[in-house]
């Protein structure tokens, strides 16, 4: 039989597709890496080891955590923007580095950068003061901040935080000088020891140094067990809702079969109770969400953020 051309062309696509999909098959064959973009010891970073140590129980391989921080986020989410598509370098991705950065800042990447694999958790925004400042409520804080220019930590002039705390401050009638650090935790940091009088911040964040007696909420997004005393921007009046979340995104482009095998190692690991409770314990609420509706809603949103950026840059 004559061999032709066509012939060779449709034998080798063929066996590349078979080669292709065994390797998929035996997805992950070696250690998975997570890209956090912010520092050590803020909710991000938090919410993914907790995540991670979870799935690669599942997985069979060590999923590993690696803080690559800088420019608000978008060092290392532009990193893994730019990384192979083959399910091994994964981006911890929220509301700041997905659908804020890139529309507030010159970001190399955008929200089609990337394929979302899932959403692990929520958790509500804050505003945090000193123990012994003298802001007892958030109205002496909105109070305080209309007679003179009282300082507060966030991190980066396009994050999440700092775009929600303006949102926050614009409808409580208030201004703010942000000092910017290089995440939530490191705002704390600058809170209790009295460098600035406030932050805004998550839970995961604010947390320990709430329970250690050293900080207080006075206002944040909902209510939540862990702060029953902690009123919510609602009851001042504020509209809207001031979250982060965390998640899971990979490069645009990766196997399909390999967010599914991702997610469907999630979906397990999210009703552990253990795992439930290990994320209650640092402040987040568990809110795991995948698939096209997930996806929809972060259009809504990017497209939101889109339109908040350039009615800023119309001011």
């Amino acid at each position: 039989m004559k061999t032709t051309n066509k012939t060779l062309l449709i034998a080798g696509a063929l066996t590349a597709s078979l080669v292709s999909g065994a390797a998929l098959a035996d997805y992950p064959e070696r250690p998975i890496n997570v890209i956090v973009p912010w520092g050590a010891g803020g909710d991000s970073d938090l919410t993914t080891r907790i995540w991670a140590d979870a799935v690669e129980k599942e997985l069979g391989v060590p999923v590993v955590v690696i803080n690559k921080p800088g420019g608000g986020g978008v060092v290392g989410t532009a990193f893994v923007a730019n990384s192979k598509k083959d399910g091994y370098t994964l981006i911890n991705a929220g509301l700041g580095n997905m659908l804020v950065t890139p529309n507030f800042s010159k970001a190399p990447y955008s929200f089609d950068s990337f394929d979302p694999v899932i959403k692990m958790t929520a958790v509500p925004l804050a505003v945090v003061v000193a123990k012994d400042s003298p802001y007892k409520t958030f109205d002496d804080f909105i109070a305080g901040a209309k007679s003179e220019t009282l300082t507060q930590g966030a991190w980066g002039a396009s994050s999440s935080g700092t775009i929600l705390a303006d949102i926050i401050a614009d409808q409580a009638g208030y201004k703010v000088k942000y000092v910017h650090a290089k995440g939530a935790a490191a705002s704390m940091v600058s809170v209790v020891g009295g460098h600035i009088d406030s932050a805004v911040s998550f839970p995961p964040a604010f947390g320990p140094h709430v329970k250690a007696d050293r900080a207080r909420a006075l206002v944040m997004n909902q209510k939540m067990d862990a702060f029953p005393n902690v009123p919510t921007f609602a009851d001042y009046g504020i509209q809207g809702s001031f979250e982060g979340w965390s998640g899971v995104f990979a490069p645009k482009g990766v196997p399909s079969e390999v967010v599914e095998k991702l997610a469907a190692a999630t979906t397990k690991i999210m009703q552990d109770p253990e795992v439930i409770k290990k994320y209650q314990n640092i402040g987040a609420v568990v809110d795991f969400r995948q698939g096209p509706e997930w996806i929809a809603d972060m259009k809504v949103t990017y497209s939101i953020m889109k339109d908040a950026a350039a009615k800023k840059a119309n001011q």
